[in-house]
């Protein structure tokens, strides 16, 4: 890192060690408090919390500005993990207490069932020194890996500064050391080839560009780097997880909308389903990955909980789901997909 002055006395750093670049042109980036600033397009980008903002567009379900100021007011909070997702949900005016307190919990306790996950389908993508969650959130699956893995390198990226504070919090309780940024998926601020692995749950039908996320994914990745991601099935023969509303993508795209609007009351805005065809078509046009879509095997702490006829009919479905025969079958109507892939080198 190099330092020197600029007009008026202000220090800049030239951060060429740094794992960041420029969204927009790929080029290094200088510290210039209190932004960074691109070397190549001079571009400025804001920090909260030492976290820089690189997004280049805001998506359609963010309000910019309120997202940034709610991120500043945490930042500078003395509010335990717990309350600071309590704050969270609470600033959703729609939402009442029990759903606040419903889906506080949930983010608290996601990372004892993330565990699980981490030492079954991600372990092979996740076994390396470093891996970005691309879409983190709260930072759930990042403080997961930093109670398995002191020593791993943990990035995360997601659309919300808001949430990256709260993840920022979560990975430091649990002893990691998190390296995040705001950005959008269709233009990551890496270098070309530079991310050993990416994991990217629940992202892909949120993203407004499936196929530049894609491209963008395999542009970063390392040749022999490796990617695990997970998505809803739209044909799915139980309800739509996002809403809860059932048969939504059996109906044409432009009215599932006004479907769960009907049903439920709710926004289905900015979520967007794919089949198991849909989803392997994109990735062989859009990237260099040979892969492999799984339907994913229901984990025996979730059987546990189930009533005992719900539990056999789930050790039943893990069973023939896993089969030759079936697998055909369950890739088109299971509720959800798991893909782990690996770049070519």
């Amino acid at each position: 890192m190099e330092v020197s002055s600029l007009p008026g006395g202000r220090e800049q750093e030239i951060l060429s060690g740094s794992v960041w670049r420029c969204p927009s042109c790929c080029s290094e980036l200088r510290h210039v408090a209190p932004v960074l600033e691109c070397l190549g397009c001079a571009r400025e980008f804001p920090m909260v919390s030492g976290i820089p903002d690189f997004r280049l567009t805001i998506p359609s379900f963010l309000d910019g500005p309120a997202d940034m100021a709610l991120a500043r007011e945490l930042a500078e909070s003395s509010l335990s993990l717990e309350e600071l997702v309590r704050t969270v949900y609470s600033r959703r005016l729609d939402w009442d207490r029990a759903r606040v307190e419903l889906r506080t919990r949930g983010v608290i306790s996601a990372r004892e069932r993330l565990h699980d996950e981490l030492g079954g389908w991600l372990k092979q993508v996740t076994r390396g020194e470093t891996f970005l969650d691309l879409g983190c959130g709260g930072g759930m699956l990042m403080a997961a890996a930093a109670d398995l893995r002191p020593d791993l390198t943990v990035m995360g990226l997601d659309a919300s500064m808001t949430w990256l504070v709260v993840a920022q919090r979560y990975v430091r309780e649990r002893g990691g050391d998190p390296i995040l940024a705001a950005g959008m998926g269709e233009a990551l601020p890496f270098a070309d080839s530079s991310i050993p692995a990416v994991v990217s749950l629940d992202v892909i039908e949120h993203v407004d560009d499936p196929d530049m996320y894609l491209a963008e994914i395999d542009r970063v990745l390392q040749p022999g780097g490796r990617l695990a991601l997970s998505t809803p099935n739209r044909f799915s023969l139980t309800a739509e997880p996002h809403v809860h509303v059932w048969g939504v993508g059996w109906l044409p795209q432009p009215l599932q909308a006004a479907w769960v609007r009907k049903r439920s009351g709710k926004s289905y805005d900015g979520t967007v389903l794919m089949s198991s065809f849909v989803l392997s078509r994109r990735l062989r046009r859009m990237t260099q990955l040979q892969f492999r879509i799984e339907v994913p095997r229901i984990s025996p702490a979730h059987i546990a909980q189930f009533a005992r006829t719900k539990g056999r009919i789930a050790v039943l479905f893990n069973t023939i789901s896993q089969t030759s025969v079936f697998r055909p079958l369950f890739l088109l109507i299971a509720p959800f997909f798991q893909v782990v892939g690996w770049k070519r080198g």
